[in-house]
């Protein structure tokens, strides 16, 4: 039971002049808010290193960032090796251990973590020295323990497993390497074979090919004097070898001629993650920049963005749509227009995304959607200066990228100067919905025809098939013939037979279970009564405090928040007593059900059976073991799936319950394992009222 509350607060102004205002006349903008992030000083050092300062002296603090601007490179079949390699940086040096060197970062109440592109360290002005000191030995003098290195192989290895049927990855994945090629540095995916042919010696090679004077830069920014900043630049880098530059090569990506649909099949994705991605040659210094970034915000910069507006706010097909422009100076940069949607309107849901981008392109934007992104934008941007990293990677880029001096001082102002007919020119060049490639991956039983079906202006749209990791494959069959004879009624019988049989589970009245899962660090455990006279009581604590509570008997129930209750009526209380069933197979008629085929369920053959309009069963082949039961729910005004999945069945008293039950409501991702069942516990009527 799910249910959300809203808080809306409503402030009144009242104003004595309003009368003497002409609210007919916009008012003329003002200028551009003066920016200034500051003119790093620079100094470069024999050993090739630069070092830029920008003093500011309004806190005692200090904040320094080593970027090392190595060229792209590709790791083929050791791909991997510089998440591993940042993964091991950082852990101590071989002149202080990994738990000195982390205490003593922690006393000093300071920041610092070191990657395989380069390190940043944060701290009081009085600790600044130290923490720089400590900086520059873990990336200098790195040690790569077997211990440190197997643990973090294991770690790896943990993660790639536990994402192995993630659709989220794997969308992103097969994104990446189909904008890119798997010979490109941003196509190529780590996978358990390529972690699996990593050794601590790779590690160390990649370390030395990267790791060196000539390509770095050194930002420190905060309450710190630049001739000081030198000096202790000089003490603790100055001896940093040199090293030579290195060179790397791959192919340009490229887009499709006309635009296509690659479907990659997830069995278990309850619903879609559709996007539109292309590729074009675009950096900070082509002067269609400024345009471009706008654009890009007018179609799905946030909330107030069109794609926003339509797919969520006007269809409620998806919890959120937006558009990124991931602007690259080493590579062509990427645009991604996406949303997850569900299964059921995920063509529509397509259609919505490329109609978006080409309306970009055919219709001039309005004055008052150029004015709001525009406020939107020098908002974030004004308060990007209270970041010191944001400081550090300003004037790195200006340095990497040969901006001009003043790019970011006058970024504001030439974003000012965009006008409508800019926003026209660059949609036309930069989002053309005609050569775009359209990735969905998700359920192809539920999706996949009508993608097949689908025209955009009036072309059908060609589709492709591709499996988890972006390999062609032949176009996935999804109805297998049913045994003669089966019914959804036979199904519901060799369920009840399998777990325990019909006369031990009769004689089950009452059912109380705990169950625990972990949110965000923090314990959320559920209670869980039942009885065979439609009552149930479920109370959801975090952290041992009451969240939530629901209560349901024969003729009423309620959910509680809080301390604010809200009674169930109508359709939402019988679909709440129906639930209240201990074993529900017992109950249900099954001349109400409708066994709809067999299909995959995370790998698994499962018999699809329909319950209601909003309600999908699915019970194993082998064993009819319940795997998964999938709902449609309406929260505020908006159709969303949930879905739940069953393994890990124990027996309790002769009767297999399933002891880890995972929960997806959207973007949520909760697995709770019970902790206990009891059966037949006597449980007083007052419970449930």
């Amino acid at each position: 039971m799910i249910r959300a509350l809203i808080l809306f607060v409503g402030v009144s102004f009242f104003n004595n002049a309003q009368s003497q205002i002409d609210r007919s006349v916009l008012p003329q903008p003002g200028p551009a808010p003066e920016i200034n992030f500051g003119t790093p000083k620079e100094h470069h050092f024999n050993n090739g290193l630069t070092l830029m300062v920008v003093e500011n002296h309004k806190l005692p603090q200090v904040s320094v960032s080593l970027s090392i601007d190595n060229p792209l490179y590709v790791e083929g079949e050791k791909k991997g090796m510089s998440g591993l390699l940042s993964s091991m940086m950082g852990k101590g040096s071989k002149n202080i251990s990994k738990d000195d060197f982390e205490e003593e970062v922690d006393f000093m109440g300071a920041r610092l973590s070191v990657s395989s592109e380069g390190a940043y360290a944060s701290a009081l002005k009085r600790y600044f020295s130290r923490v720089f000191e400590m900086m520059a030995d873990a990336v200098i003098n790195p040690h790569f323990l077997e211990e440190e290195f197997q643990k973090e192989m294991d770690k790896t290895l943990e993660g790639l497993k536990a994402k192995e049927k993630d659709v989220k990855t794997t969308a992103r994945r097969v994104e990446n390497l189909l904008s890119y090629g798997k010979d490109h540095p941003y196509g190529e995916y780590v996978s358990e074979e390529s972690i699996n042919r990593v050794s601590l010696d790779d590690l160390e090679k990649l370390y030395h090919k990267n790791f060196y004077a000539l390509n770095a830069y050194i930002t420190i920014v905060g309450d710190i004097s630049f001739e000081t900043a030198k000096k202790l630049t000089q003490k603790y880098f100055g001896k940093w070898a040199k090293g030579q530059a290195v060179s790397s090569s791959f192919p340009s990506p490229e887009n499709v001629p006309q635009t296509q649909i690659a479907f990659v099949e997830m069995p278990n994705a309850v619903q879609s993650e559709a996007s539109v991605v292309s590729t074009a040659n675009i950096d900070r210094n082509n002067p269609d920049y400024f345009a471009l970034t706008i654009a890009n915000q007018i179609l799905g910069g946030g909330a107030e963005a069109r794609l926003f507006l339509n797919l969520r706010e006007d269809k409620g097909y998806t919890y959120g749509s937006y558009s990124r422009f991931n602007i690259n100076y080493k590579t062509k940069s990427q645009l991604r227009a996406f949303a997850a949607v569900r299964n059921a309107v995920t063509d529509s849901a397509v259609v919505e995304l490329l109609y978006e981008i080409d309306r970009m392109s055919k219709e001039m934007v309005t004055e008052e959607e150029l004015k709001l992104v525009k406020e939107k934008y020098a908002g974030s941007l004004i308060r990007s200066m209270e970041d010191p990293e944001n400081i550090a990677n300003f004037a790195y880029n200006t340095k990497t990228q040969n901006l001009p001096p003043n790019f970011y001082n006058n970024l504001l102002k030439n974003i000012q100067k965009v006008t409508r007919e800019d926003i026209s020119r660059v949609s036309k060049k930069y989002f053309n919905p005609n050569s775009m490639r359209v990735v969905i991956t998700g359920k192809g039983s539920d999706i996949l025809t009508p993608l097949e079906n689908m025209e955009f202006n009036g072309q059908k749209l060609k589709v492709l098939y591709f499996d988890k990791y972006g390999n062609n494959t032949d176009r996935p069959e999804f109805s297998k013939p049913l045994p003669e004879g089966l019914t959804a009624k036979s199904v519901m019988e060799g369920y009840i037979k399998f777990i325990g049989g019909k006369d031990k589970l009769e004689a089950i009245k009452t059912k109380s279970s705990i169950s625990e899962a972990t949110v965000k660090g923090m314990t959320l455990q559920v209670s869980n009564r039942q009885t065979t006279k439609k009552q149930m009581r479920v109370e959801v604590s975090m952290m041992g405090n009451l969240m939530q509570k629901t209560v349901i008997n024969a003729t009423k129930g309620y959910n509680e928040m809080q301390g604010q209750k809200m009674e169930m009526k109508g359709e939402e209380l019988e679909n709440a007593q129906k639930d209240a069933a201990i074993f529900p197979e017992l109950e249900i008629d099954p001349d109400q059900i409708s066994l709809k085929g067999i299909v995959s369920i995370d790998g698994v053959d499962a018999y699809k059976i329909k319950w209601s309009d909003n309600k999908t069963v699915f019970y194993a082949v082998e064993d009819f073991l319940k795997l998964q039961t999938e709902i449609t729910i309406k929260i505020q005004g908006q159709i969303q799936s949930s879905t739940t999945s069953f393994s890990d069945y124990k027996a309790i008293e002769g009767i297999r319950f399933p002891h880890l039950v995972k929960q997806d409501m959207g973007p949520q991702k909760i697995d709770f394992q019970v902790k206990s069942i009891i059966l037949n516990e006597p449980m007083p009527d007052s419970l449930f009222e």
